[in-house]
């Protein structure tokens, strides 16, 4: 597990640090205070630097280059602007940022630096028949340990990064499920595509269970939950797939049915059965739910956490998601050592962390720590 985390030059941090981490870490914060960037550093560590992270975070917030069209003739021609990476909003030749962390192994780190091609990566890596990377001399280096499993992504003249810079049939590219199990579940949490697709790995084997479970905290009513059988594309992006067998009901109903909250849940079971070994990162983790399920959703990812062996980050605004979490560390007598509340604050090089017992001081008394 991770144990500490240093961030450099990253988003809004110059230097940012945050070290004695458990298995199951809450951040809480102000808005703009860097809480999701914290989570977009440890995805882009976790997955050991590869580009497609980058490019994911960069969609999710919409981060393009202003005036570059959506399609062209040959396919997806968007450009997002690497620029909002670095701190101050500012890419230039030089322009770096580096993250790492300590853990249970030697030290991981990552680094990636704005620089340009040498002859021979121009040669290799540019195509004669692109018109927007062919003649750029542009390129985004990155450095690490492990090696991350794209040295050099060539950017436009733009300064602009494509998918097809980054796409997994570039040779001798890793793809990026294969680099480590690390899971980003956003505040509008996964779509049916990787849904669907996660289902079909865990269908029929005790994780099938851990799912269920998960969903009849919100209606104890659910029997049984299985993915429709039409093709996922038709969903696509959309909260279809799945159908939940109900007690007392002769047919199933669509999930899209029984609201927000059920999709979340089951975003987060699913993604957590994904991540054994490694990490799952959950942007505001109460989105959706209902103060009263809250400490039945922190017992079971603590089991699952455990079981699988994943350490959860996640993000909130909610005091009484804090409160549940409290409720987790009293009721749970091997929590101790496990569970850890940071307060991130702009301009703070550091986060202030809370123990188990301060955690549960902090909700008896009222305390605000968000």
């Amino acid at each position: 597990m991770i144990s500490s985390l240093r961030i450099e030059g990253y988003r809004g941090f110059q230097r940012f640090d945050m070290g004695g981490l458990g298995r199951i870490n809450l951040l809480v914060g102000t808005n703009n205070s860097g809480k999701t960037s914290i989570l977009e550093a440890l995805h882009i560590l976790t997955s050991q630097g590869d580009p497609m992270s980058l490019w994911q975070l960069l969609w999710r917030r919409g981060e393009r280059l202003p005036g570059t069209p959506d399609r062209g003739p040959r396919g997806i021609e968007l450009e997002l602007d690497i620029g909002h990476l670095f701190t101050g909003h500012d890419a230039h030749i030089g322009s770096r940022f580096t993250l790492s962390a300590k853990n249970q192994l030697p030290e991981r780190t990552v680094t990636f630096h704005l620089g340009e091609l040498s002859a021979k990566e121009r040669q290799t890596l540019l195509p004669v028949d692109d018109g927007s990377l062919h003649g750029s001399r542009l390129a985004l280096h990155i450095t690490g340990n492990p090696a991350p499993p794209v040295a050099v992504v060539p950017l436009t003249r733009q300064g602009g990064i494509r998918a097809e810079a980054i796409e997994p049939r570039r040779p001798g590219r890793r793809r990026f499920s294969e680099v480590g199990p690390s899971q980003f579940i956003t505040t509008s949490s996964l779509d049916n595509d990787e849904l669907v697709s996660f289902w079909d790995k865990i269908a029929l084997t005790p994780n099938e269970e851990l799912v269920l479970r998960a969903l009849q905290f919100l209606d104890g009513g659910i029997e049984r939950i299985a993915a429709q059988a039409s093709s996922p594309r038709y969903y696509g992006g959309t909260r279809g797939g799945f159908l939940l067998k109900l007690k007392g009901r002769e047919l199933p109903i669509p999930i899209g049915s029984m609201g927000d909250g059920m999709w979340r849940m089951l975003a987060m079971a699913i993604a957590i059965t994904q991540c054994k070994g490694g990490v799952l990162l959950v942007d505001e983790i109460d989105t959706g739910l209902h103060y009263t399920v809250m400490a039945d959703m922190w017992r079971l990812i603590f089991a699952a956490a455990k079981s699988l062996d994943v350490q959860v980050f996640a993000t909130t605004h909610s005091h009484d998601c804090v409160q549940s979490l409290a409720t987790l560390c009293v009721s749970e007598n091997d929590a101790s050592n496990e569970v850890t509340l940071h307060r991130v604050e702009g301009g703070r090089s550091t986060s202030i962390l809370y123990g188990e017992h301060e955690i549960v001081a902090v909700a008896e008394r009222g305390v605000e720590a968000r």
